[in-house]
């Protein structure tokens, strides 16, 4: 019955083989046309048509492809050596040779791939998976032919595709899945319209059609009969040259008509198409016989033409003996079913015994093949159950010692780069601090040089005049006393807030820190800062809310004094006072433009103040920042 199945599936295996098999003037015509060609890929082409051409002479066939292999190799022409590889394997199929066709096989598949032909790659694949049904080896099939559908997805061959669902739907044909092998060739015949190629697509049609007849879907069968005949006719209007050379695609699509009207009980239509197959029949390939026998045994039988019927089964089981024994021990059947219908009981007895008890025996055989395969079966898959899972044990313990290693290591090298690292970027930054503080140390020791040296120079020469023997008016005394006094306040105010500036450094600084409400700070700051200054005041801040903070009374007034001072760079330039609230962070923000803190030469006493302020707003958990345009800090609130 495989073997069966094989013959039909693979008719149109090869190209175009079927179409010009068995032309003989073809072959002449390119017989000469090869005798006038030179060493060149013309010469290849007519060989390769040549080959399709001896389809029916495997000897002539043979010996075409081997030149074609020659010629190619002498030209060094990869496509067609892969070819001629191809065709190789297409022969040692046909005479079930997996053997050799493996050798073939392992030539084509590295070269194909090399180059970039998967299409040659696929169609040789499928002949060594499909070579797996005559050997009965149907687990096999299923998941090579699984594995050639991932490849060719994995490539995105569509011809790959369409080839890998023709073969999965095999394995479910002969494994008895009939239902799920018509919908993955219904899937293959889908994807196959997407390149065009009316060999593959009448090749997937034909076996749909089988399907749907041992599914007995009739309407399923009609419209994939009805399909076949139009890619026939579109086939014929793309090349209206190819009608005399689709013989046997007419064949079989009348075949396939009147096996659908006869089944329906149409024997009109049935010897309609009956009629139709003779134009087309030849006797030349083995399957059209038996088909053709078939529909005609069946339909003499059904009028009661019993002389034809009988000629036809005879014709039958002859053919099926040489082929498959259970189909011959059917055909059996059909004539002592021919003999009962005549009412001739002597000649269909003896049939009918002969019949069933080869049915017995046949019966008996496949069990008992069934057992046996089953039993081997077993036993080689729990050997090799128990090797994988020796080697499983194995390989997981090297896996997880590698892996157990691999972390470690990874760990140890991402904590030497991240301390590294660290090293690196803390050696960066102190040389960079070490700088900066040894510029910083030059600028405040020379900025209060002169701002110590000139006040005290001033008060020196102030006092000296006034102790020496030289007479002062009033008016002069009192300006001299009045210069003495205010150096003598800016000093001490200095040297305050020097030492003030090291407290906090020092974080030796004691606060007085309680609850406060910053809206009254705020007011009593702006009130002083407005005396005599024009101010422009913003207050985001929501009305009726007085904000509770956590902060010294007297510094946090201090703050807001010294930042609320006009820089006098710009005296018609009004101080802008922003507050608003940073919800997200509960903070109070302060922007103040204009503000002495962004003067572009401060001098000592003001830069010492912007120190100061920035290391108390930090001290009470906000933030200092002074650029070109504004002076910000933040205070947190309760």
């Amino acid at each position: 019955m495989n073997k069966i199945i094989l013959l039909l599936s693979w008719m149109f295996l090869g190209g175009v083989a079927y179409v010009y098999a068995g032309d003989s003037s073809a072959k002449e015509i390119l017989m000469q046309k090869l005798e006038s060609t030179g060493h060149d890929t013309l010469r290849l082409k007519t060989l390769c048509e040549l080959v399709d051409v001896c389809k029916p002479e495997p000897i002539v066939r043979k010996q075409y492809v081997d030149e074609l292999l020659k010629e190619a190799e002498s030209q060094k022409d990869n496509l067609y050596k892969c070819r001629a590889y191809l065709y190789h394997i297409y022969i040692c199929f046909n005479e079930n040779n997996r053997e050799e066709l493996r050798k073939w096989l392992d030539l084509l598949v590295p070269l194909a791939k090399k180059e970039k032909y998967y299409d040659l790659v696929f169609l040789g694949e499928q002949c060594d998976i499909d070579l797996l049904v005559l050997n009965e080896s149907f687990e096999e099939l299923e998941d090579r032919a699984t594995d050639m559908l991932h490849e060719a997805q994995a490539l995105k061959n569509n011809k790959g595709i369409v080839l890998a669902y023709q073969s999965i739907a095999r394995a479910y044909r002969v494994t008895g899945r009939v239902k799920q092998a018509g919908d993955m060739l219904e899937k293959a015949y889908a994807q196959s319209l997407e390149f065009n190629d009316y060999t593959i697509s009448a090749d997937i049609n034909n076996s749909l059609i089988m399907v749907y007849k041992l599914l007995k879907d009739y309407p399923g069968l009609l419209k994939c009969i009805q399909e076949r005949e139009r890619i026939i006719q579109n086939e014929i209007r793309r090349q209206p040259d190819m009608e005399q050379m689709l013989h046997l695609d007419f064949f079989y699509l009348y075949v396939s008509y009147a096996e659908y009207y006869f089944a329906m009980g149409d024997l009109p239509n049935a010897k309609k198409y009956i009629q139709l197959t003779d134009k087309y029949y030849s006797d030349r390939y083995f399957v059209n016989k038996l088909r053709y026998y078939e529909i005609n045994k069946a339909y003499y039988a059904a009028t009661e033409q019993w002389d034809e019927a009988i000629a036809c089964v005879d014709s039958l089981i002859i053919g099926y003996r040489k082929v498959d024994y259970s189909y011959y021990n059917n055909a059996l059947l059909d004539k002592a079913d021919i003999f009962l219908d005549m009412e001739d009981y002597e000649r269909a007895l003896p049939l009918y015994e002969k019949a069933l008890k080869a049915n017995d025996s046949i019966s008996v055989s496949i069990y008992n093949k069934q057992v046996n395969f089953i039993r081997n079966t077993h036993a080689t898959e729990k050997i090799q159950l128990q090797t994988l899972r020796f080697r499983y044990y194995i390989s997981m313990s090297v896996l997880i010692l590698m892996a157990v290693i691999i972390i470690v290591l990874l760990i140890f090298s991402i904590l030497k780069y991240r301390i590294n690292r660290e090293l690196r970027k803390s050696e960066r930054k102190m040389r960079r601090i070490a700088q900066e503080v040894e510029k910083v140390k030059e600028s405040f020791i020379s900025n209060m040089n002169n701002a110590i040296r000139e006040p005290l120079t001033e008060v020196v020469d102030c006092s000296l005049a006034l102790a020496s023997d030289k007479e002062f008016t009033d008016e002069q005394k009192n300006r001299a006393a009045g210069v003495i006094s205010k150096t003598a306040t800016e000093l001490s105010q200095l040297i305050n807030d020097i030492l003030d500036l090291s407290r906090l450094e020092a974080g030796m600084m004691k606060f007085q820190t309680a609850e406060l409400y910053f809206n009254t700070y705020l007011e009593e700051a702006i009130g002083t800062a407005s005396v005599n200054k024009e101010l422009q005041i913003n207050n985001k801040l929501e009305q009726g809310v007085n904000y509770l903070i956590r902060y010294d009374g007297n510094w946090l007034f201090r703050l807001m004094k010294t930042v609320f001072i006009p820089v006098d760079e710009v005296p018609r330039e009004p101080l802008r006072i922003l507050i608003e609230t940073n919800m997200v962070k509960n903070e109070i923000m302060v922007t103040v433009y204009n503000s002495i803190f962004i003067t572009t030469s401060p001098v000592q006493n003001i830069v010492i103040q912007s120190e100061m302020n920035r290391m108390l707003v930090e001290h009470f958990g906000g933030a200092w920042i002074v650029n070109e345009e504004y002076v910000q800090f933040t205070i947190p609130f309760v």
